[in-house]
């Protein structure tokens, strides 16, 4: 188990889920894998969706930036930078790898409770 806050990981799954859904149309999946990794424990999110272009991939985490501005009323560009905070703060890491037209994985490492 994951010692973290509670409330502040809910942020983080809650905006990786509906991106997931959001940009996977129907038909589509979105995954979840845990596994444990030495002293982490890594979570997934996959999704079969629209992808992300290499130039959009690298700034997703930042403040207010859009890469796909068809889904611009449905948020802000502050979700992925607020997950990406929240990570920091939690002395965590995310990650993306992604290919147009097949889909994206967000990576997420967190240290198990304990573990320092």
């Amino acid at each position: 188990m994951v010692d973290m806050d509670a409330e502040l990981l809910s942020l983080v799954w809650n905006n990786l889920f509906s991106n997931a859904i959001k940009f996977t149309e129907a038909g589509g999946m979105v995954t979840l894998s845990l596994k444990s990794e030495g002293e982490d424990a890594v979570v997934q999110v996959t999704d079969t969706g629209c992808g992300i272009q290499p130039e959009v991939g690298a700034h997703i985490f930042e403040k207010f930036y859009q890469g796909d501005t068809s889904h611009a009323s449905q948020g802000n560009g502050l979700g992925l930078a607020l997950v990406k905070r929240v990570v920091d703060i939690i002395g965590g890491d995310i990650s993306v790898s992604s290919q147009v037209g097949k889909g994206s994985t967000f990576t997420l490492k967190l240290r198990k409770k304990g573990k320092s």
